[in-house]
């Protein structure tokens, strides 16, 4: 199945539905069987994200002019007339390019909240337990499980959000640096390393928060296992960040673009009502299945006894009893 890997096997991340329809089935169906419930997720993570979306905005106007010339407020109308865009130039062009501007900044924060790298870390850890609960469905009581599991992972969230913050920051001033005020030799390379740089970090931050909700781990083992899972599953894992680009970016700029007086107030309540909760659902869903697959310890067998009927008994017991200690562990 391409980005959903299918289970086809026995063992963990193997699903009744996902034997009957496949995992791309699985997901929307799950999706969208929750929609009230995604829809109120996505509120949520707007509501409580709104100090991380005016931090993502003042880094964007920081930072666009820095990484380049072309992208400081006065030049944007010049910007935009050499790449055919010339409805910005005319009598009412500074007013047009503004808008554009602000449309551009607009897209970066969404982008930048959306794909984790600037968020409040226990809202993220909080609604990747929903998720998760909805993906295994289980029962999930919307706001109590979501301040439950706030309150027992702020501390690991917290610490997540703020290396996530400060390693953005960082990456962001080598390239601001070496894109537009270095003038030595292999500028443009030393430029486009550090932005695969971040395009791998913004990768690995799709595996954090639903690790971080998963499994009882230590931060430091849950960046190890984010980054070798990000490792393992390289091509799917870049599959998935280019979906989040297209909910997050392409979808919204379609809309745009599409419906011309009515463009900018759709694309706002997409992100308002949608983009949020779809794409991080994905994410959750993606994650999930790996961490199933590739994190959770398996069941130990029981050895064999001499006695068949015996035998049945005690290794049905005791895969109950492992069943419900994995999920003791996993569940938090």
């Amino acid at each position: 199945m391409g980005l959903f890997q299918r289970y086809d096997q026995e063992g963990p991340g193997v699903y009744e539905d996902d034997e009957e329809h496949g995992s791309f089935v699985t997901f929307f169906s799950c999706y969208f069987s929750k929609l009230t419930r995604m829809v109120a997720s996505n509120l949520l993570f707007l509501a409580f994200n709104i100090p991380a979306i005016l931090l993502a905005y003042l880094a964007a106007v920081y930072f666009l002019p820095l990484i380049s010339s072309s992208l400081a407020p006065d030049a944007f109308t010049t910007t935009l007339a050499n790449i055919g865009i010339t409805a910005a130039v005319g009598s009412d062009g500074g007013d047009a390019s503004f808008q554009l501007y602000f449309v551009l900044l607009l897209f970066v924060v969404m982008y930048t909240v959306g794909m984790n790298i600037i968020t409040v870390g226990p809202v993220q850890t909080g609604l990747s337990y929903i998720y998760r609960n909805s993906i295994r469905r289980t029962t999930v009581f919307l706001w109590s499980d979501f301040t439950t599991t706030v309150k027992k992972n702020w501390k690991p969230s917290l610490a997540a959000s703020g290396i996530s913050f400060l390693i953005f920051l960082v990456l962001l001033l080598n390239i601001s640096f070496y894109n537009n005020i270095y003038e030595g030799p292999y500028g443009q390379v030393i430029t486009t390393v550090f932005i695969m740089f971040l395009l791998f970090f913004t990768c690995i931050q799709i595996y954090v928060y639903p690790l971080i909700a998963s499994v009882d781990l230590s931060l430091r083992k849950i960046y190890k296992n984010a980054f070798l899972l990000f490792l393992g599953r390289l091509v799917p894992t870049f599959g998935i960040f280019l979906l989040d680009l297209l909910v997050l970016i392409a979808i919204p700029l379609i809309l745009l673009f599409t419906f011309t007086g009515f463009g900018f107030t759709i694309a706002i309540a997409f992100y308002f009502f949608f983009a949020f909760s779809f794409t991080q659902f994905l994410n959750t869903f993606f994650v999930w299945r790996q961490v199933e697959k590739y994190v959770l310890v398996e069941p130990v067998e029981e050895e064999e006894t001499e006695e068949d009927g015996a035998e049945t008994c005690d290794t049905a017991d005791a895969n109950a009893e492992v069943t419900t200690d994995k999920d003791e562990n996993v569940t938090k």
